[in-house]
């Protein structure tokens, strides 16, 4: 073994560049694959830790709709035999605020469920007994987190904590961190009793027409999960307007991949598969362009490392000897690679997390089962890209060797070209991709259908929301102020989703829509633009209740005049209806990767945000601008923290998820592009090396600069075309698949792939233009001694 090491060392030392080049490709493309596996399986096997995952559901009762009335739970538990246990889930409307002591209040969520959730879902506690934590009204349990940033460092366990000034909780448990990935994200949690007292909503528990919930149940061991999603279907009345065929059970464990279902919810986090398994290819193709230079360098010093594999053979080394010390170099040179890229991952993990968004548990990387994987990985990998080279010169003659018959007899770099195309192929794919990626994100937040500048959103509190007058006052006393509206609209929020139907004598026909409340100057400070009708007016005392729709919900409900239908817009048909009173254009008030639904805006006082939209000045100005509303606000509402959000800030954060994507495809790609630049340098340096005899013999014939340099660099013009012709297609098929999920989507424009195979053609020249010129403008007096 120490003649194995001593021999890897003297080779490798005897041509650094070409195998620095070699292991640092290897290095970056394995802690690439490192990062995308371990965050790939974390995001593949979400939620699998839960003791009774595979037999726990989420209801969805029609139209991928996941909210569900509290009563479905009562008839689940005496109705359907088939579920075990059935759990309610509800967030609270508006975030709390959290008060510990004499500590600073703050703002936290809270999440209500019924006491079996524990049954359900396997969480483990810190502090207190997890079986009874939720048997109690008025009971709370906290994340470690949570308990920490409210108590310190102190036992939380059996301390009142005080919500909203006016309520008193008792924390019944702590609950260590998840220990793996996981669709619910919540700090506290209290039971549904808690809720009727601390977030009472009318008649939500009594009623069917409440759908504030989300129902979980826990099937009996062998139940057929479609069976029992018809038997709970059919538990809703006739009375309620839906879909009773259309009922179905989603698996927990595939919760997190179906954002068409949990998106805008508080507490239930989803994720993108489609992304995942993008960035598992690139890791892929990251590999794939490593192994290529190692197959490349190794063939290279191979042809020159024949003569010394003859002077061994002459002095007695076997052909078992040789086999087993070119595989043993391979080896070598392939676990420094895996080490090193392991301490890349982790020194430099936290500094790409925070720049690409990617998260995973580094805990797994010490896991048996990781190092596992990753040896037999890498000795796979070793043996399988060495053995045939090592096969060839451990039985060639050692006479040919010496005199280097072996190198005479070869073939024509044909397959030294096939790999070089493979991986200019591969690059000038990422080079498309990457660019469409920029150009979609570009896209989704060019030109969203309304204003997001100079606007600040302040939140509510209930002691602001009960003297908005007195607070609009205040903040108008400023010069910079230029409007103020009051809306339970803010971009990222949650907004309701309501069924309903036509008011007066006829057919009653059902609507679905998005709604929200808001003021009459919301119109104006957001530039939304009516197509028909007018907007809510302050000096008409009949606009209260009133309704404007937009143009989605006059296509997709067949409407030919909106303006004058009246709908129910309550539990109760006698309690009144609203009238629409006008059209606005269509904007995009959730995500631009969503469609556009059906919206209607309701002029009623209930708000969230007061939106504040400020005229231009200098930042100095601005800034002394938002403490003044801090102050003020403060002022008003002295019990509860004030919080201030821009509104353009959050447009920004709907495509959070698109930005880092972004980020995180551009960075490997980038990574992937630098190993084929490595590799391509690689090649020039051999090819170079090769014919430094021919160059000077040229030369001396009068050969001139341009005519060496283009018989240098013509065969690697030659491979980009060809990788240009082949990658085209793969990238134009891979490019239209990717832009099919998107609701909008930009134009699939020729130009991305010119400009991929002219950045690919650049890319290569000037990765070997300076080693041929240094070659070309070479002596060839020393060119020819050098032979």
């Amino acid at each position: 073994m120490h003649n194995i090491l001593k021999s890897t060392y003297r080779n490798f030392i005897r041509k650094p560049a070409t195998n620095l080049i070699n292991l640092l490709g290897l290095t970056v493309s394995l802690a690439l694959v490192i990062i995308l596996s371990v965050y790939s399986y974390s995001e593949l096997t979400t939620d699998n830790y839960h003791i009774n995952g595979d037999r726990v559901y989420l209801f969805s009762k029609e139209n991928n709709a996941i909210y569900s009335p509290a009563v479905l739970k009562d008839q689940i538990d005496l109705s359907v035999p088939d579920v075990e246990a059935s759990v309610r889930m509800a967030a609270m409307w508006q975030a709390p605020v959290f008060q510990a002591g004499n500590h600073e209040p703050l703002t936290s969520d809270m999440v209500f469920a019924d006491r079996d959730f524990f049954n359900l879902f396997t969480y483990h506690a810190v502090e207190g007994n997890i079986e009874n934590a939720l048997n109690e009204p008025m009971t709370i349990v906290l994340s470690k987190n949570l308990a920490g940033l409210l108590f310190g460092p102190e036992p939380a366990l059996g301390k009142t904590l005080k919500v909203n000034n006016n309520h008193y909780l008792t924390v019944s448990a702590v609950l260590e961190e998840p220990e793996a990935n996981t669709v619910l994200s919540f700090s506290s949690l209290a039971n549904n009793e808690t809720r009727k007292i601390v977030n009472p909503n009318g008649d939500e528990f009594k009623e069917w027409g409440w759908n504030n919930f989300q129902t979980f149940v826990l099937l009996k061991e062998g139940c057929d999960p479609v069976e029992t999603a018809k038997t709970i279907s059919s538990l809703f009345p006739d009375s309620q307007p839906i879909d009773k065929s259309q009922g179905k059970l989603i698996p927990l464990q595939k919760l997190y991949f179906t954002p068409s279902w949990v998106a805008g919810n508080k507490y239930l986090i989803s994720g993108d598969k489609r992304k995942v398994m993008i960035l598992v290819m690139v890791a892929g193709l990251v590999l794939i362009i490593a192994l290529v230079n190692f197959i490349n360098i190794s063939s290279s010093q191979w042809l020159e490392k024949i003569k010394q594999t003859g002077v061994l053979k002459v002095i007695g080394a076997g052909q078992t000897a040789i086999l087993r010390n070119t595989l043993a170099e391979a080896f070598i040179l392939f676990l420094a690679s895996l080490i090193l890229a392991i301490l890349f991952v982790l020194l430099f993990f936290p500094l790409i997390s925070r720049f690409t968004g990617i998260h995973f548990n580094p805990f797994l990387l010490y896991k048996p089962s990781f190092l596992v994987v990753a040896l037999s990985g890498t000795f796979i990998l070793s043996l399988v890209f060495s053995i045939i080279p090592a096969l060839r010169i451990s039985s060639s003659k050692a006479t040919d060797n010496l005199k280097k018959a072996i190198e005479k007899g070869r073939s024509k770099p044909v397959a030294r070209g096939i790999l070089v195309t493979t991986q200019f192929v591969i690059a000038i794919v990422l080079i498309a991709f990457t660019v469409l990626v920029q150009k979609q994100v570009n896209f989704s937040s060019s030109d969203l259908g309304f204003n997001q500048e100079n606007i600040v959103g302040l939140k509510l509190t209930p002691q602001l929301n009960s003297q908005k007058e007195v607070l609009k006052k205040l903040l108008q006393e400023n010069s910079t102020v230029n409007q103020i509206s009051f809306s339970q609209y803010f971009p990222g929020t949650d907004m309701s989703h309501w069924t309903t139907s036509q008011g007066g004598e006829g057919e009653k026909k059902q609507y679905n829509f998005d709604t929200f409340n808001a003021d009459a100057a919301f119109l104006e400070m957001t530039g939304l633009q009516l197509t028909r009708g007018r907007f809510f007016s302050d000096d008409l005392a009949t606009d209260d209740n009133k309704m404007v729709v937009n143009e989605t919900f006059v296509r997709e409900h067949k409407l030919e005049n909106p303006v004058g239908i009246k709908l129910v817009m309550g539990f109760d048909v006698d309690a009144g209806l609203s009238e629409i009173i006008g059209v606005v254009k269509d904007f995009h008030y959730k995500s631009f990767n969503q469609p556009i639904g059906s919206l209607i805006i309701q002029n009623k006082p209930t708000a969230s945000w007061c939106l504040v939209n400020l005229r231009t000045a200098d930042f100095l100005t601005l800034h002394n601008t938002i403490e003044e509303i801090k102050s003020k606000a403060s002022g008003v509402s002295p019990d509860f923290p004030v919080e201030i959000s821009f509104f353009d800030q959050a447009v920004e954060d709907l495509y959070k998820s698109e930005l880092q994507f972004r980020r995180t495809f551009t960075l490997f790609a980038g990574c992937a592009v630098l190993i084929c630049c490595l590799g391509i340098l690689a090649m020039s340096l051999f090819a170079c090396q090769r014919r430094i005899k021919e160059i000077g013999v040229r030369k001396v014939n009068g050969a001139k600069v341009s005519e060496i340099l283009t018989m240098l660099n013509k065969d690697f013009v030659k491979w980009v075309a060809i990788a240009f012709l082949v990658a085209t297609p793969i990238a134009y098929y891979a490019s239209h698949k990717w832009l099919e999920s998107f609701a909008y989507k930009t134009e699939l424009s020729w130009w991305i792939f010119a400009l991929a195979g002219l950045l690919a053609l650049g890319i290569a020249l000037l990765t070997v233009s300076w080693q041929s010129w240094r070659a070309a403008t070479r002596n060839p007096v020393e060119a020819l001694r050098y032979e």
